[in-house]
């Protein structure tokens, strides 16, 4: 039997909304620059439900020397991703991306798709991860949560809309406490990773801007999602604050004339020195 904190997990998961078609698409860049026949160990790091972990399964056809090791720190997650994907050469371990060096010896490829921005601290993980690539190994990781990631005339609906989710919990009578900063809001700039990665020990990396277009049934999703709602409205219970933020939404939408929203999603790809 599931549990109230299962149910929770499930309900406010980011699952729903990586099953729109540019959210594969925004993975797929990845994979499609990092698999191929010299690099046999690939680590899925943050796979969740092994979404990229099938596309880069996808990507090997049937090399039968490869090894995908999926780590993340969900027992659900990788219990769905285990039930999900049956190739003989994967695997699911449960960890942390922050000890993922006590996990994995040596690997040619580590992959870290839309997670990065949760680590507080950035640094310690990204020298983990050189620790386990091999010289010449490659870490390529994307997200959207970054300093850039507002396309150039929309930086106002995003605030909009949490200015019109904050105005419906006051009709409500609650209150949003936004002295704290959760995680999920510490933004990087594409710079700023890059550097991070030179210091430490990773050649200069390419990175790589995708635009995307974002439909409201994706924003409603996101706006479903547990650590975007402790982001966006600290404090708030889960069910008050997806209610707000799917009301202020619409209101946004409406105000703002949007059909759908332009976002990017930062690329990066770093070459283990």
């Amino acid at each position: 039997m599931a549990t109230h904190s299962d149910t929770s997990e499930e309900r406010f998961s980011f699952t729903p909304f990586t099953r729109h078609a540019f959210f594969t698409e925004v993975n797929r860049w990845i994979v499609e620059r990092v698999i191929s026949p010299s690099r046999r160990t690939i680590v899925d790091l943050g796979c969740g439900p092994g979404a990229v972990t099938q596309l880069i399964l996808d990507r090997l056809g049937q090399r039968g020397d490869a090894r995908v090791i999926g780590v993340d720190p969900s027992p659900s997650a990788l219990e769905k991703a285990r039930l999900a994907i049956t190739s003989r050469v994967a695997e699911f371990v449960e960890g942390s991306a922050e000890w993922v060096s006590r996990l994995v010896p040596s690997a040619d490829a580590v992959i870290f798709c839309n997670a990065i921005h949760l680590v507080p601290d950035k640094a310690k993980v990204i020298a983990e991860i050189r620790k386990v690539l091999k010289r010449g190994g490659v870490l390529a990781f994307n997200t959207t949560f970054f300093n850039g990631a507002y396309v150039e005339g929309t930086t106002g609906f995003w605030r909009r809309w949490v200015v019109r989710a904050v105005q419906v919990l006051r009709e409500r009578g609650i209150e949003v406490n936004h002295q704290g900063r959760a995680t999920a809001r510490e933004f990087l700039t594409a710079d700023e990773y890059a550097n991070l990665l030179v210091q430490e020990g990773f050649r200069r990396p390419t990175v790589e801007l995708l635009r995307v277009e974002m439909p409201p049934e994706s924003l409603e999703d996101i706006g479903r999602f547990s650590l975007f709602i402790e982001g966006a409205l600290p404090g708030v219970p889960l069910e008050q604050g997806a209610e707000a933020l799917s009301e202020g939404l619409r209101r946004a939408l409406d105000e703002t004339g949007f059909s759908s929203v332009p976002r990017n999603w930062l690329e990066c790809v770093a070459v283990a020195g």
